[in-house]
């Protein structure tokens, strides 16, 4: 267990997110929980080891995407595992990945986000403005969760949230684009003594679980998620620079944000086609 706490070390060293590091902490504690039931040993592990691993995971219903995740994490920390000489090879292979078919995420329409602000206006002051902050910058939900007041500042009289030890290194400051959520949020603000405590005083799964909540009110699927699918989707149909989407939700690549995008309704009827008979458009 030193080496795998060394790892995690590792992985602060290269400036991995907290949430990622806990993420990967979470997924290997599983893999050592059964490597310890099922008596194997990490030293000699073989591809078809790792099957039967992947067998299990499925038999406890994980979903494919959630295997997968698994499955990286576990490549990663082999490859951590021969560059200091404890394997001479790294067993997981990519065979063991599952094919996932091709996800494509729906932004709430107008109606569901009448819905949706009814709902959240009926939460406490902290969840409200929590929730508001995630639709109005595209912040995700762990961001919002770990803020902390210092980290919203105000600058030409436009509100700003100052995001740091961000997923993939992404910390960047940005505006609160939304005027109503601007409005809640200095509301909720102004209520707040100087304190180091997160602002929302809520937890990442705390709001996970009210997101659950909506879904199962309104018979939606629906996650904190889709808040930032729904932010970049309506920002895409204003005309906003794709790299602009791009910064604000702190993308590491266009493709990522063109995929958070693509349920865009985009108006395509004044489009001119004269150019294809030779004709200057």
């Amino acid at each position: 267990m030193a080496l795998f706490q060394e790892y995690l070390r590792h992985l602060q060293l290269q400036r991995k997110a907290t949430n990622t590091v806990e993420t990967y902490k979470y997924h290997l504690t599983t893999f050592f929980s059964w490597v310890y039931n099922e008596s194997y040993d990490i030293k000699n592990m073989k591809p078809m080891d790792l099957l039967d691993f992947k067998e299990c995971l499925l038999m406890q219903n994980k979903s494919e995407r959630t295997v997968n995740a698994i499955i990286s994490c576990l490549k990663g920390y082999f490859d951590y595992l021969v560059l200091y000489e404890v394997v001479k090879t790294n067993p997981v292979t990519n065979l063991l990945r599952i094919q996932v078919p091709h996800y494509k995420q729906d932004r709430l329409t107008d109606t569901q986000l009448v819905h949706f602000y009814a709902y959240i206006d009926s939460l406490r002051p902290n969840v409200r403005a929590a929730f508001y902050l995630m639709l109005g910058s595209g912040a995700r939900v762990s961001e919002v969760a770990n803020l902390t007041r210092e980290q919203f500042k105000i600058e030409k009289n436009q509100l700003f949230i100052d995001i740091k030890n961000a997923k993939w290194g992404s910390d960047r400051c940005i505006p609160v684009v939304d005027s109503k959520a601007v409005e809640v949020l200095c509301d909720y603000l102004s209520s707040l003594d100087v304190s180091n405590l997160p602002a929302f005083r809520v937890s990442k799964r705390t709001l996970q679980t009210y997101a659950t909540k909506f879904s199962e009110k309104y018979g939606i699927p629906f996650s904190c998620h889709v808040l930032r699918h729904t932010f970049a989707t309506l920002l895409m149909e204003r005309d906003v620079p794709i790299e602009k989407i791009q910064f604000l939700l702190g993308h590491k690549s266009l493709s990522m944000t063109r995929h958070y995008t693509q349920s865009a309704i985009i108006d395509v009827s004044n489009l001119n086609m004269s150019f294809l008979h030779g004709t200057n458009v």
